[in-house]
């Protein structure tokens, strides 16, 4: 099934699991581009896309070290099938988020 969503519009917006647990915010896409449109692969979700994004990773691992912080942001790649957009306003995963892997 063919769905067209203005992705622009979903950065940003909470995600919430199969149970209502929420799992992060939309930060990125990873998209396939083909003649006339392009196919979002999969989703980045999580605090850590944003730092990723903006490279910041040089300064939050310092930081993180110094605070003692062992765990940094949860990142997750979401595939685009696991991603529920009927209600593109409030976008839900198809799995729990204990079924989710980390992204690379």
């Amino acid at each position: 099934m063919t769905m067209e969503v203005n992705v622009e519009l979903l950065l940003g917006t909470k995600v919430r699991d199969v149970d209502g647990i929420v799992v992060g915010r939309i930060e990125e896409f990873r998209v396939e581009r083909e003649e006339n449109a392009c196919l979002v692969e999969a989703f980045l979700i999580g605090a850590s896309a944003v730092i990723d994004r903006l490279s910041a990773w040089t300064l939050v691992r310092p930081i993180a070290r110094f605070l003692g912080v062992h765990k940094l942001y949860a990142l997750y790649q979401v595939a685009w099938n696991d991603m529920d957009l009927s209600d593109p306003r409030h976008p839900r995963l198809r799995i729990a988020k204990r079924d989710l892997r980390h992204a690379k």
